[in-house]
């Protein structure tokens, strides 16, 4: 009986082990970073906006995603695009 409930704890706890690493990859890793902090560093800005833009549906809705776009609206607000000439 004892045994019963040792094997299904055990089995439950390594269930929930390997599950754990499984929806890693859909978010934007590492630390919720600022929107300050997305003004002043243009690659990670750029970087984490691509992976936004591309992954609307899971990601739209995150800290760094919202802090990125946020510091872009900031950094380009009343500024013109460059546009190449045809």
């Amino acid at each position: 009986m004892i045994f019963s409930y040792v094997r299904n704890f055990a089995a439950v706890t390594l269930a929930c082990s390997a599950l754990t690493g499984c929806f890693e990859d859909t978010q934007i890793a590492g630390p919720v970073q600022t929107v300050d902090w997305y003004k002043a560093h243009d690659d990670d800005r750029t970087m984490v906006l691509g992976k936004c833009a591309n992954n609307p549906g899971e990601l739209q809705e995150t800290p760094n995603c919202k802090n990125a776009l946020e510091a872009e609206k900031h950094l380009t607000s009343g500024t013109l695009k460059k546009v190449d000439k045809w």
